[in-house]
């Protein structure tokens, strides 16, 4: 009879074990969850970054440069767009991050730029301000001050323009891409001509080329 109760005491412990283990277990599984959920939004919240040394000219502001080159690295985010009709004289498009390098010497200027934007949706809205502006400033100015601008699309990126910008004294290239949640711009003064044909963006098209691949490695630019 002892035996019996023995047995029966045992089994009752075992059961209340498992009951308690199973509570505290379906317990724990919510906070764990929400432990996961908040790090899912910590990581989704933070702010995104540039590495050192992303973009494809970065490098040269370090390097050998003559007394007439001006080499220049910047991450103002008030930076207006490498790409601006309009001259505004400060960004105001919501960016997360922007670095942005120049190159100038005497008539001679080159830049490269990358936004980073919270969203897509953001980086969308700056494109679309990109075309509103070559629009609305396309032709302005007389005599030694006019300039106009001419534009069309071309297939790189999720999205991208090549822009030939027509100056009293001098032309410059201009290619502006989207991929994803970020913009990449890169500009060349030079010859163009108003018809703006492929063979003048060559250089351009491949560094914004290699730039909207180089952009998928960042997290949550190219999300899909």
């Amino acid at each position: 009879m002892r035996r019996v109760l023995t047995s029966v005491a045992a089994a009752a412990a075992v059961t209340v074990t498992a009951t308690v283990t199973g509570a505290s277990q379906a317990q724990a599984a919510p906070v764990a969850r929400v432990t996961a959920t908040a790090a899912d939004a910590s990581q989704a919240s933070a702010p995104a970054v540039l590495p050192k040394g992303f973009l494809l000219n970065e490098a040269k502001v370090n390097g050998p440069r003559r007394p007439w080159e001006h080499l220049k690295l910047t991450d103002s985010l008030k930076k207006p767009l490498e790409v601006n009709p309009c001259g505004r004289r400060a960004a105001r498009d919501g960016r997360s991050a922007s670095r942005t390098f120049t190159y100038v010497a005497e008539t001679v200027y080159r830049g490269e730029q990358v936004v980073l934007y919270p969203s897509e949706r953001d980086a969308k809205a700056a494109m679309r301000s990109v075309r509103a502006d070559l629009a609305e400033c396309a032709a302005r100015g007389r005599g030694a001050n006019r300039h106009s601008y001419r534009w069309k699309s071309i297939g790189i990126g999720d999205e991208a323009l090549r822009i030939g910008g027509f100056f009293f004294e001098n032309r410059s290239r201009t290619v502006v891409v989207r991929r994803g949640s970020a913009l990449a711009v890169y500009v060349r003064t030079g010859l163009v001509t108003k018809s703006l044909p492929v063979s003048q963006f060559r250089p351009l098209i491949k560094d914004a080329r290699t730039m909207a691949a180089k952009l998928c490695g960042l997290p949550g630019v190219c999300r899909r």
